[in-house]
């Protein structure tokens, strides 16, 4: 798809604004709840430069899903990279991984979610209070390389403010799609100085349903599974405990988080054969220690399991987090705040390979992660208004097995950052500094060291007292990950062979973005921007496959990888059931994009949102970067009266014909979701509808697009009460 046709659907959103600026008589009030993470001082989302997304209360309540990326792939310029439906990335103007900074109460979420697609991000989104996404300087403040942007997922597990009372929720609900449950409970408590938390999930489905085949160029039955993919159930369960102590002075608080994730993946290019649908054995669910160095390597006797003769892969994980939080919130003389955030996170999962009716642990993944962030916040005597604060991070990591394509490694981080604001010329300027060393360690390959320099700017100017302009310029630097660095080896999991560079260089980009807003009757925001990559890091397919032939030979690595039949025997069929060789690479890239929505008022209960989303990404020499999402165009209608609150989507997602280099294109889509709930503050019943016309939908983000597509139809029925 070329520019033009990219673009030219976003554009009349944007030229509607002169209309919308003539029918608008009045602003709407602003919205006064504070965006936590957007900085130390508190701000409105009209205070914030750039484009921001809130997902939180009934709106929060009608998305959430078992993955973050389901859960805000509604949103404006987010995008989820599913492996399955237990695995959703979000993706953020079609960037991922470690270039998206995933928060949970503004600290990291450890797991080894970036280490393969694969991998799900330890939360339970059905937990949150709210979600906040952010772009800007005020990204600096946790982490170098966020050049997609910050999710912060907060539950309020240490209560920050003083709460008296006792407080509570309970939900449930069943869908209908794989018999999917869930049921969530809330519970918060405080007196005198001492507040409490609880919360908890636990959910499960069986296999996820689709329209028609799983496999895109299956020839019939034989060749996939028909309404549903295979292997894709799964069992969840999550808890939060939280205690603290709130006085005008000081605030002392622990946390403990639990989540437990045994999910399956779709075959990765097996045969599938007559597995049943949802039928096999649970697995043995029970933790096995791991001492200090994660090197346990106890036996595991296979287990039963109903899969036939194929190869199915399920992933076990395990994360436990327990973090604290110290906060003076009133401070005598410049500095007004310190605000200082510790956690330790362990977290492991087993990779288990069932075949033949018979499981056993193919690879074990360990990670043990200490963070502590401290930041100072000053006031504005002297009209500047910012923080300045430090961060560091110590991962230990283990892959074990002979499928461990990532060597046991150690990451070290450390930085400083800096955040300022004023007012400048009638608006807003702020700017942002933040310095890191990073240093990567590999028990084969050496140590890898890079120092990063992430600096940003904004200015936010009101052109009246409805509509304002702002304008965010951007230097961010990354360093690589270890895996990125060191990879080497087969990974069943992905169908893949997976080859890093220990001579990647840093990353680095230079971003614009321009937004513009109006707020009134009619309100209207649209957002523009481009990135220049140097030594972009992707992972790119070339045509070659692994050779166990070069393998016996003494080769590893790239060595290894070959486009040559006569190093499979000369057969084709040998080559084709070959495993795909990804090779970490560095190249230049741009990246360009545009966001826009229109809000307006259909008479006094309905209101009707019109929206659309592109990005366009190209490397200098490769031609497309691969798994960027389609441009996507939608209408929303939403109706409130009383006790009812309806309404229906109709979107778009446009054919992906630039899918990168040996990828595959994916086609247009169009889906309906809908959703109707009744009730009041103490109750609600709710009903969810989503892809209610049953559409196969191939994801372009997704690793697994050929070979599953996303859910079909599903119905969500529920009921949740407050107390």
């Amino acid at each position: 798809m070329k520019y033009p046709t990219y673009w030219g659907f976003a554009l009349p959103i944007a030229l509607l604004a002169p209309i919308a600026q003539g029918v608008a008589a009045a602003s709407n009030p602003a919205i006064e709840e504070m965006v936590i993470t957007a900085s130390p001082h508190g701000k409105t989302a009209e205070e914030v430069a750039g484009s921001l997304n809130i997902l939180g209360g009934d709106q929060l309540q009608r998305q959430v899903a078992g993955t973050l990326g389901e859960t805000l792939k509604s949103q404006l310029g987010i995008n989820s990279s599913s492996f399955g439906p237990a695995v959703g990335l979000p993706v953020i103007r079609g960037l991922s991984g470690k270039r998206v900074e995933i928060l949970q109460n503004s600290m990291p979420v450890d797991d080894a979610s970036a280490t393969s697609p694969d991998h799900a991000i330890a939360l339970e989104p059905m937990l949150a209070d709210r979600i906040e996404i952010l772009r800007g300087p005020a990204t600096l403040r946790y982490g170098p390389g966020a050049i997609g942007g910050v999710v912060n997922i907060i539950d309020n597990r240490i209560h920050t403010a003083p709460f008296a009372g006792l407080e509570g929720a309970v939900e449930t609900r069943f869908d209908n799609n794989g018999n999917g449950k869930a049921s969530v409970g809330r519970l918060d408590a405080g007196s005198g100085d001492f507040n409490f938390h609880a919360s908890g999930v636990i959910r499960a489905n069986d296999d996820m349903e689709i329209p028609g085949y799983a496999a895109a160029a299956a020839d019939g039955p034989d060749d996939t599974t028909r309404g549903f993919v295979a292997n894709t159930d799964a069992d969840a369960d999550s808890w939060t405990l939280g205690i603290s102590r709130v006085s005008d002075k000081l605030v002392v608080g622990l946390g403990i988080s639990r989540v437990n994730n045994d999910y399956g993946i779709p075959p990765g290019g097996h045969g599938h054969g007559e597995h049943g649908h949802g039928d096999h054995e649970e697995e043995d669910h029970d933790d096995e220690h791991h001492d200090d160095e994660h090197h346990d390597e106890e036996e595991h006797d296979a287990e039963e399991a109903d899969h036939g003769d194929d190869l199915f892969t399920r992933i076990v994980m395990r994360q436990t987090e327990y973090s604290g939080k110290l906060l003076f919130p009133d401070l005598n003389g410049p500095f007004t705040r310190l605000d200082i955030d510790l956690s330790h996170s362990d977290y492991r999962h087993r990779e288990l390979e069932i075949e033949g009716g018979l499981s056993e642990v193919g690879t074990r993944y360990a990670a043990r992660t200490n963070n502590l962030r401290a930041e100072l916040s000053h006031g504005s005597d002297d009209g500047w208004l910012g923080a300045l604060g430090l961060q560091f991070n110590d991962v230990d990591f283990v892959a074990l097995g002979e499928e461990a394509f990532v060597p046991p490694n150690q990451v070290r981080s450390g930085g400083l950052f800096i955040t300022e604001e004023t007012g400048f010329g009638g608006g807003t300027l702020a700017l942002g500094l933040r310095l890191d060393r990073q240093t990567a360690e590999a028990d084969r390959g050496g140590e890898q060291s890079h120092n990063l320099i992430n600096a940003s700017a904004s200015y936010l100017y009101p052109l009246a007292d409805n509509q304002q302009v702002s304008a965010i310029l951007s230097h961010s630097q990354r360093a690589p990950t270890a895996e990125e660095l060191f990879a080497e080896g087969e990974h069943v999991a992905t169908n893949s062979y997976q080859v890093g560079d220990r001579d990647l260089d840093r990353e680095s980009a230079h971003s614009l973005e321009i937004t513009w807003s109006y707020t009134g009757p009619v309100a209207v925001s649209a957002s523009v921007y481009h990135r220049e990559f140097a030594n972009f890091i992707f992972e790119a397919r070339d045509g070659s496959r692994f050779s166990h032939d070069l393998e016996g030979d003494g080769l590893a690595g790239g060595a290894a990888c070959s486009a040559d039949l006569a190093d499979f025997d000369s057969e084709q069929a040998e080559f084709d059931g070959a495993l795909p060789c990804f090779f970490y690479r560095q190249e230049d890239a741009r990246f360009s994009g545009i966001e826009a929505e229109l809000r307006a008022p259909l008479g006094t209960d309905l209101t009707a949102r019109l929206w659309g989303d592109a990005v366009r990404a190209r490397l200098d020499k490769s031609g497309d970067v691969p798994r960027i999402p389609p441009a996507r165009l939608g209408l929303d209608l939403d109706y409130t009266r009383d006790m009812w609150t309806a309404g229906v989507s109709f979107s778009h997602g446009f054919a992906q014909n630039d899918p990168g280099i040996n990828e595959a294109a994916t086609d247009s889509y169009s889906r309906i979701d809908a959703h109707l709930s009744l009730g009041n503050e103490q109750w609600t019943l709710f009903l969810k509808g989503t892809n209610l016309a049953d559409k196969e939908i191939r994801n372009a983000t997704s690793f697994l697009r050929d070979l599953a597509p996303e859910p079909g139809r599903s119905l969500v029925v529920g009921a949740r009460f407050n107390f």
